[in-house]
């Protein structure tokens, strides 16, 4: 493990060097901090479709170019968002709200400009990233934690543009989310081939939330929790802003295969819900804030500091629904693609009270190298309480169990190896890839529908990766150290010699410590989960499809359609580290 992090550590010297020679002039100008009030996106609103069913929500929502202002301080910017129908696109929004078993059906709409001439980050483009060559203006909507049917995923070549160019994968512009899964907070973001790495980044993500009837937004299991006005998303990114205000992304790489696209992006602005160092204003009561990564690359370990002391809070909730017990935390770490829904007591502090949100995760994480960010925004006891706090105190909140899934008989686990090629004159990476294949290579992963899952992520690499699953809910079982440096040896050596069978390294035999148990905010259910560098991480999930995925049925190939899996680093997954996988029956 040593030499791996040696490598990575002498590559994130000259990466820095670079990235700061790419970023200048991009270095955002100096901002107030806590001036501008933190933005609630809005919630979208069903429209009436002649012919749908009574028993679905439809909605007609567009993706359009427009301008948003992230600061006050700061001129307008470009941005990509998404919108209800013919209305102005929302910076992170409109919000969906669905209920569990009654479908939500979205015409997606696509009018951005398809002209590169005038795509906002034109200079970004590397030629020699898969789909360099493909219309700026496509875009996919991915419903990212979605159990959906494969034709509905929005898989990277589904896309298609305002033009009616589409892509090899392209089934419709009409999506239908079933919502067979417990109440949960999802989320909706663009996942174009190529462009993945742009698309969220320009503002194309928002919110998706589903309730049920044993988390009906206002109570769980009949305890009332915070709701409304109390009830709160906050959405983590991190940007570089221009001297106007608009949005820079690096222009200039750092290795000669690939001159421009960058291994990771760290922006020095935090922006929260569209604004950067935003204020929020409370009640001294208890809050309930949904927690979403949405950032390119940056790890947050957020912390909530009142006076030089943390102030403690529950999570009671992951990606994929609740926890089975509330856990006490006073710093919590969220990698890209990750949610925590959390509970904050502000009930016992003074009015006027300021607490700063925090974050002291290195950039890259965990080994760091580049630029932080300590401070995300500022929360004020400054309002009056409009009336008594009825909500249950989070540590007292009764949480429903959560069983733990059992493995298919005979199935051992499947193993994805996480490798980089690294340059060998600077040491940066080139590339990322699973088992040594490239995401455009052959599907080798066929998964029979319905079975129970055991997977490895065999991290070779320096970094934390936060890995994802399309279409279902897993559960953490446990991480356990390995010699990275020997087992890469033994790795490369087997894809050196044609992936023999009788040469492939067994993990068993590198292993240096005890399996160590997921963190207690690790325990329900999840479609995001760190990767650490030295360890092997495993998860178990079951592959179970919705009723609408009868519409991929392929029985020449008894398949039920194809779905990814990735880094949720937006440019490694980029390049190239994402597979599909195919569903069979």
């Amino acid at each position: 493990m040593r030499s791996v992090l040696v490598r990575r550590l002498a590559g994130l010297a000259a990466f820095a060097v670079s990235t700061l020679a790419a970023q200048s002039p991009g270095v955002s100008p100096a901002l107030t901090k806590y001036v501008d009030l933190l933005p609630v996106p809005p919630v979208a609103t069903p429209v009436h479709k002649a012919g749908l069913p009574a028993l679905a929500d439809y909605y007609e929502i567009a993706m359009t170019e427009h301008k948003h202002q992230f600061h006050s301080e700061l001129g307008k910017a470009t941005v990509w968002t998404y919108g209800l129908g013919g209305q102005p696109g929302v910076y992170l929004g409109p919000t969906i709200v669905a209920q569990r078993d009654r479908p939500v059906i979205v015409k997606w709409i696509n009018k951005l400009p398809n002209d590169p001439a005038t795509f906002p980050l034109r200079d970004s483009i590397d030629p020699t990233i898969m789909g360099a060559d493909l219309p700026t203006g496509r875009a996919i909507p991915h419903l990212h934690g979605g159990k959906t049917a494969a034709r509905f995923d929005g898989t990277p070549e589904q896309w298609w543009t305002s033009t009616g160019q589409k892509g090899a994968a392209f089934v419709s512009d009409t999506f239908m989310y079933t919502n067979e899964q417990p109440a949960t907070l999802l989320w909706y973001h663009d996942h174009a081939m190529g462009a993945t790495r742009f698309n969220p980044y320009l503002g194309l993500a928002a919110a998706y939330l589903i309730f049920d009837k044993v988390d009906t937004g206002t109570a769980i299991n009949g305890q009332k929790v915070p709701s409304g006005a109390y009830h709160l998303p906050i959405v983590l990114q991190d940007k570089i802003f221009n001297p106007d205000g608009t949005l820079y992304y690096p222009t200039q790489g750092n290795n000669a295969l690939h001159p421009v696209w960058v291994p990771e992006f760290f922006g020095d602005t935090p922006v929260i819900n569209g604004k950067a160092y935003p204020r929020l204003n409370v009640e001294p009561r208890r809050y309930r804030l949904r927690l979403l990564n949405g950032s390119q690359a940056r790890f947050f370990n957020l912390g909530f500091d009142h006076d030089g002391s943390p102030l403690a809070f529950h999570v009671i909730g992951s990606e994929q629904g609740l926890l089975p017990a509330p856990v006490r935390k006073t710093s919590l770490l969220i990698a890209p693609g990750e949610r925590f829904d959390v509970i904050i007591d502000f009930s016992r502090l003074r009015q006027g009270a300021r607490i700063t949100v925090t974050n002291d995760a290195p950039a890259p994480y965990p080994d760091g190298g580049m630029m932080e960010i300590p401070e995300l925004m500022r929360i004020v006891v400054d309002k009056p309480l409009a009336g008594p706090d009825a909500t249950v105190p989070a540590a007292h909140l009764k949480l429903p169990k959560v069983p733990r899934l059992v493995p298919t008989r005979g199935l051992g686990a499947r193993e994805m190896v996480g490798e980089e090629t690294e340059d060998p004159a600077t040491g940066t990476p080139v590339d990322m890839k699973f088992n040594g294949y490239g995401s455009m290579d052959p599907t080798t992963d066929f998964i029979k529908v319905g079975t129970t899952e055991t997977w490895e992520w065999i991290n070779l690499t320096g970094d934390a990766h936060p890995m994802h699953v399309h279409l279902i809910a897993f559960q953490v079982l446990n991480r356990q150290p390995f010699d990275a440096d020997a087992y890469k040896a033994a790795w490369d050596s087997y894809l050196a010699g044609g992936r023999q069978p009788s040469q492939k390294p067994d993990i068993r035999h590198f292993l240096t410590g005890p399996a160590q148990a997921p963190e207690p905010e690790e325990l329900g259910f999840k479609d995001t989960v760190k990767a650490y560098p030295g360890f092997v991480t495993r998860i178990r999930g079951t592959f179970d499809v919705p009723y609408t995925s009868a519409l991929d049925l392929d029985f020449r190939k008894r398949s039920l359609g194809s779905y990814v899996y990735h880094c949720h680093i937006l440019e490694h997954e980029e390049n190239d580290m994402m597979r599909p996988f195919e569903v069979v029956f």
